[in-house]
């Protein structure tokens, strides 16, 4: 098993929690690390993202009817330790996105998904200079309220996701880890299933500051572009890179921020995005 300090420890565990809470909202994607048995983590956090250009098909374009698009959201994000190799996890937002395009979009403005699952350390064993674990994180996305979807506006796709994912964990002695998670998101309804891939890097900069850049890409069997069907039915897949930061105030409390952009996309808005939240640990 591999042994690290308490401070240490405390430091990657908040910087844990702020990974997950950007896999959960800004598409950061999960990692390999658990609370252990009966504690808790917490996160509350507000993002900001806009867009003026967006992808149709495969071409990037811009329209005055459109104009931009800016979303504001207000993120809780809570984790809870069952087993020392078991997590109960579960995310909540609250979105608002408005335009300025000379087009009658109305603003929205709802409780958008929850999604609610559990990570599970199938595997693990020393490697190297680390230790090497395999982890099981099936979850299901679901709408909190009746939103409108349909809509160049809409706050979300309005179905119920399906997510059978894994993730592949390294952590160093040193305190660095690297995350690879994917998996197979089944999708009802109109939008097309999704194999999401999702990379983390963690970089200890100071026994209190964590750094963790990230990338992501989602591929759709979706064979529909956007003016062809309705908004949720669109092929929409998305590469974009970003990294965030997490410094701890003490052995309960830290702060965060990010910030991320998108490389290439189909049927998405050429997104630039960042945020930044309040962690709490609860229990020792």
């Amino acid at each position: 098993m591999v042994r690290l300090g308490n401070t240490c420890r405390a430091t990657l565990g908040l910087a844990a929690v702020v990974a997950t809470i950007s896999g959960s909202a800004h598409a950061q994607g999960e990692n390999g690390f658990l609370r252990g048995a009966g504690r808790t983590d917490a996160a509350i956090t507000y993002a900001f993202d806009s867009y003026d250009h967006f992808w149709m098909g495969d071409k990037k374009v811009e329209d005055p009817g459109v104009g931009e698009i800016t979303r504001e959201s207000l993120n809780l994000w809570v984790a809870h330790g069952l087993r020392e190799d078991l997590d109960l996890f579960g995310s909540f937002s609250l979105v608002e996105v408005e335009n300025d395009g000379t087009a009658p979009f109305d603003d929205e403005r709802q409780l958008q998904d929850m999604v609610l699952g559990v990570k599970w350390r199938v595997f693990e064993q020393r490697v190297g200079p680390g230790a090497f674990s395999v982890l099981a994180a099936p979850s299901a996305k679901i709408p909190m309220s009746h939103y409108e979807s349909n809509a160049v506006t809409a706050i979300g796709d309005g179905q119920i996701d399906y997510r059978a994912r894994a993730i592949a964990h390294y952590r160093f002695d040193f305190g660095a880890f690297v995350s690879l998670e994917s998996g197979f998101d089944y999708r009802t309804e109109q939008p097309g299933n999704e194999i999401p891939v999702n990379l983390t890097v963690g970089i200890p900069v100071t026994q209190y500051v964590t750094l963790m850049p990230f990338y992501s890409t989602v591929t759709s069997d979706g064979d529909i572009d956007i003016g062809q069907g309705d908004f949720p039915a669109v092929q929409e897949e998305s590469e974009r890179v970003g990294i965030s930061i997490y410094a701890r105030l003490n052995e309960t409390i830290g702060v965060t921020a990010g910030w991320k952009t998108t490389l290439d996309g189909k049927n998405t808005g050429d997104v630039d995005g960042y945020w930044a939240g309040l962690v709490f640990r609860i229990g020792s």
